[in-house]
């Protein structure tokens, strides 16, 4: 009877032991590093920059304060778009959702453009002075590179390479001139209009 249970125990230790020197990768080669044929875009000098879209400048002599309605002109547009190598098969949806996430801003779908008819903005005038009432977004552009993932074990570079440029949502606002505003803000760019 003991002579059964030793050979029962030294079956099993020899089963876990064989079991324990089993390479750890065959238990995780069933994962893989990527989703075959997903594809992903890498970035490189990415940019955000204000840009004034629509402006106008009044001055308020009359006293007192008022808030004024104006039609401002537009002066810039700007057209989301996404451009690529030769023959490439570059989803414009998907690299510029992808631009979105490295800049952190909602950006606007290929094909979509700022207004380019007048933009009705009101401001409220405070003192006697000189005023710019603007309307305006965040410009963005980068370039990528796409690549594939291959088999689920690694991402292949496709050679397909371009560059996308969109815009978030429209801001609008006004300054007297001669105000201090935040560097780099599009106020400070709606200043160069005074």
């Amino acid at each position: 009877m003991r002579n059964k249970l030793t050979a029962g125990l030294v079956t099993t230790c020899l089963s876990a032991a064989t079991l324990a020197l089993l390479p750890a990768t065959s238990a995780q080669a069933a994962d893989p590093m990527c989703s075959s044929g997903s594809i992903k875009y890498t970035w490189s000098t990415v940019s955000k920059s204000p840009v004034v879209t629509h402006r106008k400048a009044i001055e308020h002599y009359t006293g007192g304060i008022v808030t004024k309605t104006v039609s401002a002109s537009s002066v810039t547009s700007i057209t989301a778009s996404v451009t690529a190598t030769a023959g490439a098969e570059v989803s414009g949806g998907v690299a510029l959702a992808s631009l979105s996430g490295k800049v952190g801003l909602e950006l606007k779908a290929e094909g979509s453009r700022t207004k380019t008819t007048a933009e009705s903005i009101t401001h409220r005038l405070s003192s006697r002075g000189k005023y710019v009432l603007y309307a305006g977004t965040v410009k963005t552009q980068g370039y990528y590179t796409q690549f594939r993932c291959d088999r689920g074990t690694r991402w292949i570079n496709t050679g397909n390479y371009g560059k996308a440029i969109s815009f978030t949502v429209a801001t609008e606002g006004g300054l007297k001139c001669g105000t201090t505003v935040p560097a780099g803000s599009l106020a400070s760019y709606a200043k160069r209009y005074c």
